[in-house]
């Protein structure tokens, strides 16, 4: 049952940045960096 949130198939990242200072920015770096196997919008 929780399997969907710990392993999801993508990832919608609120307040995604094109600004490195920002936090949305790191999230999403972090997530491309870390490797994440699904869609990130």
């Amino acid at each position: 049952m929780l399997d969907a949130f710990f392993h999801p198939q993508s990832v919608a990242v609120i307040g995604a940045s094109r600004d490195p200072e920002k936090l949305g920015y790191a999230v999403l770096a972090n997530l491309k960096e870390g490797g994440y196997p699904g869609r990130l919008y």
